[in-house]
C-alpha cells in the first residue's frame, strides 16, 4: 500500500509539473504569435489634402495622401492662379527660409474686403506689421524684398475681377489669387483646424 501511495504521488507531481510546462509553451507561443502579426501589420496612413504651386507658371495642384510624394497620392485639382510680382513682391519660397514648405493655419470669409474676397486662406509666411512686410532677410529682389501692404500672405479671392487673374497682371503683393469660385471650393473643403495642410512651392 505505501509502495502504491508513493507511486501515486509521483504520478500526480509528474501531471503537475507536465500542466505546467504545457501552460507556459501556450503562453509563450500566444506571446510570440501577437507580436509577429502586430509587427508585420501595416502602418495606418494618414491621407491629407496637400499642394504644390508652381510660381512661373502660375499654377497649383491640390492632393490628397502623403504630403510631398506625388506617387502616394491622388490629384484632386489643378487651379490657374496669379502669384506675387516676380523680383518686386514675389510669393516667398520656404527654402529661402530653410523651410520645406508654408502650411495653411487658417481660413475666414471677406466677402467685402475689395482686394482678397470672398475668401482668404492663411500661409504661415512671416507677416510683421511694418516694412517689409514680409519675411526678413529675403534677399529675391537684388537684395531684401519690400512687400508694400501689411497682412498675412495667403490664397485669396479676386473680389469678382477675374481679369487679375490675367497674362497683363503683373501680380499680387506676395499672396497667391484664384477664381473666386475656386477659392470658394478651397474654402469649404479644407480646415485648418482640423488637419494639417502643407503648401509646397516649386521655381518653375
Amino acid at each position: 500500500m505505501k509502495a502504491a501511495s508513493a507511486m501515486n504521488q509521483e504520478q500526480k507531481k509528474f501531471l503537475k509539473i507536465t500542466i505546467i510546462i504545457v501552460l507556459c509553451v501556450f503562453i509563450v507561443n500566444l506571446t510570440l504569435g501577437f507580436f509577429l502579426v502586430n509587427r508585420h501589420k501595416p502602418e495606418k496612413r494618414t491621407e491629407m489634402y496637400w499642394f504644390i504651386l508652381h510660381r512661373k507658371a502660375n499654377k497649383e495642384e491640390l492632393f490628397k495622401g502623403v504630403p510631398g510624394d506625388r506617387k502616394k497620392s491622388m490629384a484632386v485639382k489643378t487651379f490657374q492662379v496669379k502669384v506675387g510680382i516676380p523680383g518686386e513682391r514675389p510669393t516667398p519660397l520656404p527654402k529661402l527660409l530653410g523651410k520645406e514648405y508654408w502650411l495653411i493655419v487658417a481660413k475666414e470669409e471677406q466677402k467685402y474686403n475689395p482686394e482678397t474676397a470672398p475668401y482668404f486662406l492663411t500661409l504661415n509666411i512671416p507677416a510683421p506689421t511694418e516694412e517689409p512686410y514680409g519675411p526678413m532677410p529675403y534677399n529675391e529682389c537684388k537684395g531684401q524684398c519690400h512687400w508694400v501692404l501689411p497682412g498675412a500672405f495667403g490664397l485669396h479671392g479676386t473680389a469678382g475681377q477675374p481679369e487679375r487673374l490675367s497674362k497683363d497682371d503683373p501680380g499680387s503683393s506676395g499672396c497667391i489669387r484664384h477664381r473666386d469660385e475656386d477659392i470658394s471650393y478651397l474654402y469649404n473643403l479644407l480646415d485648418p483646424k482640423k488637419e494639417e495642410i502643407r503648401y509646397y512651392i516649386e521655381d518653375n
